[in-house]
């Protein structure tokens, strides 16, 4: 062999080198490309998990803000009893006193008789 047919063998074999780097490229490159869509697909998976426990979370919360107007609606209407029946009572203590004054003055007149 002449040393034209030894420069051939050497880009022969620097060909095929680079063949093969280039070959390790694409593969590598398609399985991160594959490896990134299956990522992408997880993402997508956790975001829409996250999604519905989003929307349950604020219909629980939906619920509690209705049953917190309820509630207060209720200690509302028991505040307004209690400050009916308290002036009930007060009314009650007051004709009682009257009352107790009024049987003092007629046992009183009664004894002056």
């Amino acid at each position: 062999m002449g040393q034209e047919a030894t420069i051939s063998l050497s880009l022969i074999f620097s060909i095929i080198s680079m063949i093969g780097v280039l070959a390790n490229i694409i593969v590598s490159l398609r399985r991160e490309t594959e490896s990134n869509k299956q990522k992408e697909v997880q993402i997508e998976k956790h975001f829409a998990q996250l999604d519905v426990k989003l929307d349950e979370f604020l219909k629980h919360m939906d619920n509690l803000d209705r049953n917190s107007d309820r509630t207060t609606e209720k200690i509302d209407s028991i505040s307004q009893e209690i400050a009916k029946t308290n002036e009930r009572i007060g009314t009650l203590f007051r004709l009682h006193d009257e009352h107790e004054k009024r049987i003092v003055n007629l046992e009183s007149k009664d004894l002056k008789m």
